[in-house]
């Protein structure tokens, strides 16, 4: 007889199971995030995905909390959103009940912990839910499709039992349709379309969404619905065990109520037999169109093809680059999901667990699309064209606006409108398409900042005065003011908007905008010879020639460069001070500009590893000291406690800039500590430092803290500009793969130690294949590369989109 252990459909999952923490690991090839629920071992904090199209989307936890929006997650939110990392209270569910049994269950935890074992799979583009109860296997998969506005919960129910299961299935929501319930609640006016069986809900009294439905439905015909919500939850009730799952509802619909959505659909289930239940959740602003999607998700196999859709999207977007490294943690993040943390999250929802943003920040979406120039450089192209739309005609911009009503706020921030020349220089560089010089953009009007105002909300105007984006780029650059040092105006603050009192009074300089300005002017007197503007392209070479000086004569303290200077002409990060010392910005940027002093930009990244980098603790500071008791004010980055956020934690953006700059140096070693120091899946390998750090092991955070007891604490995850810039850090510096034009470079910053690497890359219908294999033999500089067998000098490859399969042996 055969007694061999035959592994269950679990296991045999679970054997692939990557960098397993004791509550998560990576499955299908990095491709999911698996969190195992099972009694009280759940994650520290909610570990989230978010799923978003161009215009709507959701977040989703392990629990099955999140909630959902349209047009914009913070104006239009269709459900609630909570920030609440205790309670992480649902506002959506799926209830099934067994009619024979009289036993509730959820295809999703709800945070309950005595209901067996939920596994719970983050993917690209979905998050799915397996649990198996009462002899019903049930495996929910929640997605949006990729351009309508809509969420579909497709809930595949297998009858595991001897007998037919009679199930009623409740689908239940509770509407916002605004930015606060508490503001909407009074309204919302809810109804039930009997002929096409969709409930809908409509916000009275809204100025910016009007003439919006929002609306639930189902592939199964609805035999019961509420806008109640005190009858849906009951007396007492809750989200957990609602009393309308366990009831028929009365169909009540109509004004005045505690507004919520809930619709219910009974299915008989065969013993052994599957059956899938579609719900969706959408807005509409014609009935039509509501219709239209109801007829056309009728049939499930449609919900199935769309989902085929979304995950072959993400695939190709994502499968553009592929890399195969030695270090398994890299390539899980540079591989997937650094840029869908990058496009679904910051690009397309701008909103997360900790941060419901929903606007545009004039200098945020435009890094991030940096990070696209390789899988989809017209996301780049976009976003250069909205920010221009987002400028003033005196050349500033607004710092951050919300679409598509374009309020927003005018401010005196330095570094915003230097973002738009800078990412459309790289845009030019990367793609050789100079057309986008040429676009014709509008420019915004609106009242003056008065003397003395640093910043001022409201909806601007369009201006009838539209220019080509080159001019826009121009109006930018000459937009800058200089003080008494030669250096840049740090205005109402510059990348650090925390340091907004430094040059509050118009006199105070910042090293790292002069830094940032420099690399500016360089990159942009290409596109000066393109466009025939000679006489401003050599404006722009003397501005630079004297910047430089001035940075060099005035900012260079011995051991490192300057942060800024006060208004009073003092200094903030000097040896002189007793706090904020040092500030890795003005370092690592000495190097990314390429205009520091080589043996000055060697010893100030030194003296940045020295003062900033905590290697037992795995953190990179963006300042030491922090600000604690200082006499000096240098902004609101002093009201967060010393080792917290901008006051001396890790601010991961600037920590992978620092990254960046050791890879630039070169110091390989340097850079590669650092990498690895910032990538999540190291920082959370096993359940210890999983529970100190406490967010989600796939996604980049913002912060980390330095506070003792919280140190090594992760801030707000997702919503954060550090994913895009560490897929740039690690592609295109440590890695070395850089795209000129038609040109590939290949360059890499790795040490020997870090072994050979392959990298594929579609371009067009071409496959090139990269071999790099002469830095595990020591060989650390790239003159020679071989292409198709053939020798060829130096590091860059002409580029053809032949549709034929190309291999480079580095």
């Amino acid at each position: 007889m055969d007694t061999a252990y035959a592994p269950t459909a679990q296991e045999k999952e679970t054997e692939n199971y990557e960098f397993f923490n004791g509550f998560g690991a990576f499955a299908c090839g990095g491709r999911e995030y698996e969190i195992l629920l099972e009694g009280d071992n759940r994650p520290p904090a909610p570990w989230i995905n978010v799923i978003s199209n161009k215009n709507f989307g959701f977040q989703i936890s392990e629990s099955g909390a999140g909630f959902t929006w349209s047009i914009n997650s913070r104006e239009n939110k269709l459900t609630p959103w909570s920030n609440d990392p205790v309670s992480d209270r649902a506002s959506e569910a799926i209830y099934i009940l067994d009619e024979i049994t009289g036993e509730v269950m959820t295809p999703m935890s709800l945070g309950r912990s005595d209901r067996g074992v939920y596994r719970v799979r983050h993917g690209f583009g979905y998050s799915r839910f397996l649990h198996e109860e009462a002899l019903v296997d049930q495996e929910l998969t929640v997605f949006t499709p990729l351009e309508e506005s809509l969420k579909l919960w497709s809930l595949k129910l297998t009858n595991r039992s001897d007998k037919v299961k009679y199930l009623s299935l409740t689908y239940y929501v509770e509407w916002v349709m605004g930015t606060d319930r508490e503001q909407t609640n009074p309204y919302l006016l809810t109804s039930y379309d009997n002929e096409h069986e969709c409930f809908c809900a409509r916000n009275l009294y809204t100025m910016n969404f009007p003439n919006l439905y929002s609306y639930l439905f189902s592939s199964e015909t609805i035999v019961g619905y509420t806008g109640d919500r005190q009858e849906f939850l009951g007396q007492g009730g809750g989200i957990r065990e609602p009393r309308g799952a366990q009831v028929k509802l009365s169909c009540h619909t109509g004004v005045c109520y505690d507004p919520c959505g809930a619709i219910q659909v009974s299915v008989a289930i065969q013993p052994q037999e599957s059956r899938t239940v579609l719900f969706g959740l959408g807005q509409s602003g014609s009935l039509n169109g509501i219709y239209e999607i109801k007829n056309k998700y009728r049939d499930t196999a449609a919900a199935e093809k769309e989902l085929d859709r979304v995950k072959a999207y993400w695939d190709g977007l994502l499968g553009t680059v592929r890399v195969k490294t030695k270090d398994r943690a890299v390539d899980i993040l540079l591989n997937g999901w650094l840029l869908y943390q990058t496009l679904s999250c910051r690009i397309h929802a701008r909103a997360g667990f900790y941060q419901c943003g929903g606007a545009y920040g004039f200098r945020d979406q435009l890094q991030d699309s940096l990070s696209l120039l390789f899988a989809d450089p017209g996301i780049l192209r976009g976003q250069i064209l909205i920010s221009c739309s987002r400028q003033f005609e005196e050349g500033d911009v607004q710092h951050w606006w919300h679409p598509p009503m374009g309020i927003g706020v005018r401010t005196r921030i330095s570094d915003d409108l230097l973002w738009l020349p800078y990412c459309t220089a790289a845009y030019v560089r990367s793609t050789g398409d100079a057309s986008i010089l040429k676009e014709q953009v509008p420019y915004i009007r609106g009242p003056a900042l008065q003397e003395g105002q640093q910043d001022a909300m409201f909806t601007p105007e369009i201006s009838g005065r539209s220019e080509s984006v080159y001019e826009h780029c121009k109006k930018a650059i000459d937009r800058t003011r200089f003080g008494e040092h030669g250096l840049p105006l740090m205005g109402g603050g510059d990348w650090n908007d925390g340091m907004n009192e430094v040059g509050a009074q118009g006199k105070g300089e910042s090293v790292w905008l002069a830094w940032f300005l420099y690399t500016v002017l360089g990159d942009f007197l290409p596109l000066c010879g393109q466009t025939g503007d000679g006489a401003y392209g050599r404006e722009l070479e003397r501005k630079r020639e004297s910047l430089l000086q001035s940075i060099e004569e005035h900012a260079w303290d011995g051991e490192w460069y300057l942060r800024a200077f006060y208004d009073d002409g003092s200094k903030l990060g000097s040896k002189e001070n007793d706090e904020c010392r040092i500030d890795s910005i003005s370092q690592s940027w000495s190097v990314i500009s390429g205009g520091a002093e080589k043996e000055r930009a060697k010893t100030a990244m030194q003296s940045a590893w020295r003062y900033l980098v905590r290697e037992e603790e795995a953190l990179s500071l963006l300042l030491a000291p922090p600000f604690h008791k200082t006499v000096k004010n240098p902004g609101y980055i002093k009201n967060y406690i010393p080792g917290i956020r901008e006051n001396g934690g890790q601010y991961t953006h600037a920590a992978v800039w620092l990254a960046i700059a050791a890879s630039m140096l070169p110091d390989c070693n340097m850079a590669k500590t650092l990498f690895t120091m910032l990538n999540p899946i190291y920082v959370t390998q096993n359940r210890k430092d999983a529970l100190r750090y406490e967010k989600e092991p796939y996604v980049m955070t913002a912060d980390i803290s330095l506070s003792p007891p919280y140190t090594g604490r992760g801030g707000w995850s997702w919503y954060t500009g550090s994913a895009g810039w560490m897929y740039q850090g690690l592609l295109n510096w440590f890695l070395g793969i850089r795209k000129e034009g038609n040109e590939l470079i290949i360059d890499p910053a790795t040490p020997a130690d870090f072994g050979d690497f392959s990298v594929e890359y579609k371009y067009g219908k071409s496959l090139y294949e990269i071999r790099v294999e002469s830095r595990s033999r020591g060989t650390l500089k790239t003159e020679a590369i071989t292409v198709d067998g053939r020798l060829i000098r130096g590091n860059r490859v002409l580029l053809e989109d032949d549709g034929k399969k190309h291999c480079i042996v580095v």
